[in-house]
Order: C-alpha cells, then structure tokens, then sequence
C-alpha cells in the first residue's frame, strides 16, 4: 500500500476537545506484515465520508501502535458528518500527505508553536513529538472565545513535564484579550537582538493570523514556519486547487508547511486563494 491508497478504518475513540470539535481516533495498522508509513506532525490525511465527500484534515496525533488522531471543527457538510460520527462507524482514509514540520537540531533552541483555532491540531502533534525528545517549548494558542480553546486538558497535563501555554481569546473570555500575533510580539520584548537568531516559530490557523507573525519574524530575523490551508479536491498534485502564485508551487505536493524564505516570494500569502472552480478569491 502506498500513501495514495485508501484504507477503511473503524472509528476507536472519540474526544470533545471543545463546543464544536472533537477528536477521532482510529488505527491504520492492521498487521504487522502492513506497508505501515509512520505519519510526522504537519502531514495531513484526505478523509473521505462515504456518500458525503473526500477533505483533507491535519493529523492531531500518532502513536507507535498505529492510531492516528484528525480533530474536525463542524463547519460544514463533510466535517459536519465527521463531527456526528459514532465509535464503530467507518470512514476512508489516505495518507500521509505532504511535506512535516522539521525538528530543530539544536537544542538550545526557543521554540514558539502559535496556533488558532483548528490550526492547533498539528501542532499538538508537534508539541508531544517535542516533548518525547525533552525539548521546551512555548504555545500561545488563540481562539474567539474560552468555549472555543482545544486541547486544553491535554496541554493542563502535559505543562508539568514540557510546554508553557499561554492563551489568548478575541473577547477576552479567558487568557489574554487580544491575538497570538500580538502575545508573540510582547514575548520578544523578553529577548535581545541576538537572541531573535536563536529563536524558531511553528504556525498553523487563519492565515490572516500566519501573515502577522510572518511580518514580525522577516522585521526581527526570526526563523518561521507556517502549515497552509486551501481547498484541494485530489491531494496529490491532480487538481491544481491548491496552486500558490507566483511560484506555482502546490499546498498538497510542496507543503502544508512552507519557510519564510519560501512565502517572501509567495504573492497569494495572505492576501488570496482558489475556490472549488479555480477562481482566486481573497481570503478572508
């Protein structure tokens, strides 16, 4: 089996990460002879519904026995059928898609996971990847409101050994009353010049949200990367959806996760991208 070859899977567990989204788990192992390939954080999975439709999802988790982990926002036809799964119920999964979210080699390195919304979910995977090799790191997660924060159960457990999660909310309802981007930005009020070098950012969430911390990582000389979203019907580099202009570059095949020194030179970043028919549209 390749990663382009769908496997049926029964959902295993299921866990309410807050009002609107829930984690699925399921195991794409089946025996010990399986063409298994190990998933890395930042890859995603095309999950098809049957009779719904076929979208690509995060993975939120991985464990060495094989059970992978998507978290699903109901926001529309297909993540609203996911959301209403039950344990036992079966969905098609293929994967894992695209390019991962590369591990510094240098441990003394600061690492900053910013992530809003459903955005969390690889870089939850990354934070307990992390954390397996002792490496700190700090999450300033945003979301708009306190029923809408993810993982903050596991993160509650998880901080005595590892993260620093701070939490930012757009009313204000809990954490900081403001945005991820401007939490970071008073963050390097904490560090010299110098010490920008010595700093790296993992992102993932709106990308009007990735733009901003793109902007304060080019000013400060920060290393930066950031997982995109768009709309793909194929996965593999077929459709074209998910086309990045100027570079051509595709989200499916070239990412999710894209460098600063890539995006500099990407003139759709934050200002545009493709809907099901192709047309650029801007993003909101």
């Amino acid at each position: 089996m390749t990663e382009n070859t769908i496997k049926t899977v029964k959902v295993q567990k299921i866990i309410n990460e807050c009002k609107d989204a829930k984690t699925l788990i399921f195991n794409m192992k089946f025996n010990k002879s399986d063409n298994y390939i190990i998933p890395k954080p930042g890859q995603f999975v095309m999950v098809w519904v049957p009779g719904i439709d076929e979208v690509p999802m995060s993975l939120s988790g991985c464990e060495n026995d094989g059970h992978w982990a998507i978290t699903v926002k109901n926001v529309g036809e297909c993540t609203n059928a996911m959301y209403n799964l039950n344990i036992g119920d079966y969905i098609g999964v293929r994967g894992p898609l695209g390019n991962y979210f590369k591990l510094p080699n240098e441990s003394s390195k600061k690492i900053f996971l910013i992530g809003g919304g459903i955005g969390m979910a690889p870089l939850k995977f990354l934070s307990v990847q992390l954390s397996k090799r002792l490496m700190k790191h700090t999450i300033i997660e945003g979301a708009k409101n306190d029923n809408s924060l993810m993982f903050t159960d596991y993160f509650r457990e998880s901080a005595k050994n590892s993260p620093e999660v701070h939490y930012c909310t757009d009313d204000g309802s809990s954490g900081i009353k403001g945005f991820t981007s401007d939490v970071f930005a008073e963050f390097l009020n904490e560090y010299t010049e110098k010490d920008h070098s010595n700093l790296i950012v993992y992102s993932c969430g709106p990308e009007i949200m990735l733009y901003k911390l793109f902007q304060i990582c080019q000013k400060y000389k920060i290393e930066f990367y950031a997982s995109l979203e768009r709309y793909m019907r194929c996965g593999c580099g077929l459709c074209g959806l998910c086309v990045l202009d100027s570079l051509g570059l595709l989200v499916c095949k070239d990412g999710p996760i894209f460098s600063s020194e890539t995006l500099k030179n990407v003139q759709d970043f934050g200002k545009y991208q493709r809907d099901f028919t192709g047309k650029k549209v801007n993003i909101e």
